[in-house]
C-alpha cells in the first residue's frame, strides 16, 4: 500500500474568511503559524463568524510580509500592519470561553462594519490573550472552534461523495490537514500520529454543523443540504450529532509539509457508526498536484501589489491549481516577458518566504535605464498574468551549514535577506542572525517596520541599518559599509557565514573587509544578477561549425552558444539568459569558446567540460553534447 502523505495544509488568518493553502508551515503548541488568530465579534463581544454572515466565506485574507490584506468579493481590500495594532484589549467570547483579545483598530472596524452593514470589531490573539482546550487544559488554542487543527483524509471524502446525490468539496469542512493514500475514515482508528517534525494526538471526531452546506465561493447555502443531508445517515453519533474529521493537539513544535509521510504511532478503537446511506455513484481519482518543474514555463497571477517606498514595489503571484512549489529561501525565478514586441527573461530573487508560500513575491526597485524593472512598475496590477520559471539558485540559508549567519545587503539586494529572515523566524530556527542592511535614506529601507517587527518576535535576529545619506535626526549607524563598522557591530565576524548582495561595489568592499577581519572563502556566499561581462565585438568575423548533440549547424564567433542554437531551431533549456541561473548548461566536447561567465558551476562541472550556453561564444568549430 502507498505511503500516507500529507496532501494540503490550509490556514484561515480571520475566522470564517476563507483559507490560505500553504506547502509547508510552522506548528507551533496553539496550531499552525497564522491559523484563527483573528476574529470578528459584535459589540457585545460575542463572536461574529459566517453562521452569522455566511458572506464572510467570500472575503480573502492574504499573507503580508508584516501583516494582512483583506479583500472583499467587490475588489476593495485594507490592509493590516502588525505593528499598528492597537494595543488594548477586550473581552469577547468564542463557545462559551471567555477571551482577552486585542483590538486591531478603528480603521478596520469601520472597514467590516461597512462591508457587512452591522457593527462589529476586528480582533487579534495578542500576547495577553489565552485560551485552552477543553479536553486537554494544558493545550492552548487561539480562536479555532474548540482545538488547534483538523484532519480529513481524501479517501474519506470520496467515499462520502460516493453517498451524496451531489458534489461535495473539502473546503466545506475548512479542514486544516488534508492526507491521502488512507482507505476511507481509517483516521478514526488514530491515536497518535506524526507528519515532518511534528506528533500529534487525535482528542475526539469533529461534530459537523449547518455552516458545511453553504458554498465556499459563493456564500450561500446549497439547495441540497450537502453533506449533512448524507453525514446524518451514516455518520451520526449517539448524541445524535453528525461527524467527519478529527481534532488534534500538537504534541510539540516544529516544522511539516506537502508531501510529508504521516506515521501512526499510536492506534484507538474507532466510533461506530450507524450505515444507512447507500452507494449511488462511483468516482473519477482526482489528478494530484504536481511540483513545479525547473524547466516548465508557467502563467502567474498577479494578486497584490505593494508600494514599499518610492521605487520600490512588491509583485505577489499565485499559482495555477495543479501545482504546488517547494523552494529555500534565497532562491530565485526567472520571469518571461514580451516587450514592445521582444522576448525579454529576467532573474529575481524571492522576497516570499518558503513558510508563507500560498503564494510568490518578488520585490523589484525601478531602475533608471531599467528595461523590465520600469515595465513591470508601469504594467503590472493585480489581475495581470506573467510566466516564469521555476525558482532555482544556489545562494540560499540551506546551502550555508549551520554557524551563525550575518545577512549583509544595501539596495535592493535586500530581497533575498527579507525571504531568509522570515523563513528563519517563522520556523523558529535557533540560528543566531544579525542582518546588515545599507540604505541612502531611511524612506529607502524597504520592509523597515516588518523587520523591525520580526526583530522583537525573534530574540535571535538583530538588524542593522545603516544610512549613507541619513537626516538629521537619524540615530541609527551611518555611512557606508567600512571596515571599523564591521569590527565594532560584529565582533565575532570571523565565526559567522557571510551571505551578500548587493550592487557591485558594496559586494567587492564588503568581501575585502570581511577577508581582512578572518572570514574564509568557504564562510562567504554572494548573490549578483548583473549581466555577465559582454564579448569582445571586434574580433574578426568568422565562420564556423557547430555540431549540437551530432547535428552541425553554420555558425559564427559573434554571437552567444544559446542564440545560435535558437535561431537555428535546436532547443537548449534556460532560464536567466545572464550567466547566473546555470539552467543552460551543456557539455563542450571539441573546440573552444569565450567564457563570460561561470557563477553557477562548480569546480568539478568545470573539470567536466560543462560551460554556460547563454554566456559562452565559440573561438573555433565546437561540439558540445545538449
Amino acid at each position: 500500500m502507498a505511503t500516507i502523505q500529507l496532501s494540503e495544509i490550509n490556514i484561515y488568518p480571520i475566522k470564517s474568511l476563507a483559507g490560505i493553502r500553504l506547502s509547508s508551515a510552522f506548528v507551533a503548541q496553539s496550531g499552525i503559524s497564522f491559523d484563527r488568530r483573528f476574529m470578528l465579534c459584535t459589540p457585545d463581544g460575542e463572536l461574529l463568524s459566517a453562521r452569522q454572515e455566511p458572506s464572510l466565506l467570500q472575503y480573502q485574507a492574504v499573507l503580508r510580509q508584516d501583516g494582512l490584506e483583506v479583500i472583499a468579493p467587490d475588489g476593495d481590500h485594507i490592509t493590516l500592519r502588525y505593528p499598528e495594532l492597537f494595543q488594548n484589549y477586550r473581552q469577547v467570547w468564542v463557545w462559551g470561553n471567555e477571551i482577552n483579545a486585542q483590538l486591531c483598530g478603528e480603521q478596520f472596524d469601520q472597514w467590516f462594519s461597512n462591508k457587512l452593514d452591522r457593527e462589529c470589531q476586528l480582533l487579534f490573539f495578542g500576547e495577553q490573550s489565552e485560551r485552552y482546550t477543553s479536553r486537554a487544559p494544558e493545550t492552548p488554542v487561539a480562536f479555532a472552534d474548540g482545538y488547534p487543527l483538523l484532519i480529513i483524509s481524501e479517501a474519506s471524502l470520496k467515499e462520502l461523495n460516493r453517498r451524496s446525490s451531489s458534489e461535495i468539496t473539502m473546503d466545506q469542512f475548512r479542514s486544516n490537514l488534508v492526507i491521502q493514500n488512507c482507505t476511507p475514515f481509517e483516521e478514526d482508528s488514530w491515536k497518535r500520529i506524526r507528519i515532518g517534525e511534528v506528533e500529534f494526538e487525535i482528542v475526539k471526531p469533529c461534530s459537523r454543523c449547518n455552516m458545511t452546506t453553504f458554498d465556499p465561493e459563493t456564500g450561500k447555502k446549497l439547495p441540497t443540504g450537502e453533506p449533512i443531508k448524507t453525514l446524518a445517515n451514516f455518520r451520526r453519533g449517539k448524541d445524535n450529532e453528525v461527524y467527519f474529521g478529527q481534532n488534534l493537539i500538537p504534541l510539540n513544535e516544529g516544522q511539516i509539509q506537502y508531501g510529508d509521510t504521516l506515521e501512526v504511532l499510536e492506534t484507538q478503537l474507532p466510533e461506530i457508526y450507524p450505515d444507512n446511506a447507500p452507494l449511488v455513484r462511483e468516482l473519477q481519482a482526482a489528478p494530484s498536484k504536481q511540483q513545479w518543474q525547473s524547466s516548465q514555463p508557467i502563467e502567474l497571477h498577479c494578486v497584490s501589489r505593494v508600494e514599499e517606498t518610492r521605487d520600490v514595489a512588491t509583485f505577489r503571484f499565485a499559482l495555477p491549481e495543479n501545482l504546488h512549489l517547494q523552494y529555500f529561501a534565497g532562491q530565485f525565478i526567472t520571469l518571461l516577458l514580451n516587450i514592445d514586441g521582444t522576448p525579454v527573461s529576467r532573474c529575481y530573487t524571492l522576497s516570499s518566504s518558503p513558510s508563507r508560500s500560498a503564494d510568490i513575491a518578488i520585490t523589484v526597485k525601478r531602475v533608471t535605464e531599467g528595461t523590465v524593472s520600469n515595465w513591470l512598475h508601469h504594467n503590472i496590477q493585480p489581475g495581470d498574468r506573467i510566466n516564469a520559471l521555476a525558482p532555482q539558485g544556489l545562494f540560499h540559508e540551506g546551502n550555508c551549514g549551520d554557524a551563525a549567519l550575518l545577512l549583509l545587503s544595501a539596495g535592493s539586494g535586500i530581497t533575498p535577506m527579507l525571504s531568509i529572515a522570515r523563513q528563519l523566524s517563522d520556523t523558529h530556527s535557533q540560528r543566531d542572525i544579525i542582518f546588515y542592511h545599507q540604505a541612502r535614506t531611511e524612506s529607502d529601507l524597504i520592509c523597515e517596520d516588518e523587520l523591525l517587527w520580526l526583530e522583537r518576535q525573534n530574540p535571535r535576529l538583530k538588524l542593522i541599518f545603516s544610512l549613507s545619506q541619513p537626516e538629521a535626526d537619524w540615530q541609527g549607524v551611518k555611512g557606508k559599509i567600512n571596515r571599523n563598522q564591521l569590527i565594532e557591530l560584529i565582533p565575532d565576524l570571523a565565526e559567522r557565514t557571510v551571505l551578500c548582495c548587493g550592487p557591485e561595489g558594496f559586494m567587492k568592499h564588503a568581501r575585502e573587509y570581511c577577508q581582512e577581519l578572518g572570514v574564509d572563502d568557504s564562510q562567504w556566499f554572494e548573490e549578483s544578477f548583473g549581466s555577465p561581462p559582454g564579448i569582445d565585438s571586434s574580433a574578426d568575423i568568422k565562420s564556423l561549425t557547430l555540431i549540437l548533440n551530432g547535428h552541425a549547424v553554420n555558425g559564427d564567433n559573434q554571437r552567444n552558444l544559446l542564440e545560435q542554437a535558437e535561431s537555428k531551431g535546436v532547443v537548449i533549456a534556460f532560464g536567466c539568459r545572464s550567466g547566473v541561473c546555470g539552467a543552460c548548461k551543456v557539455k563542450l566536447l571539441k573546440g573552444s569558446v569565450h567564457r563570460s561567465s561561470e557563477i553557477p558551476l562548480s569546480e568539478d562541472e568545470k573539470d567536466q567540460g560543462l560551460i554556460l550556453a547563454c554566456s559562452c561564444v565559440p573561438e573555433s568549430d565546437i561540439e558540445v553534447a545538449l
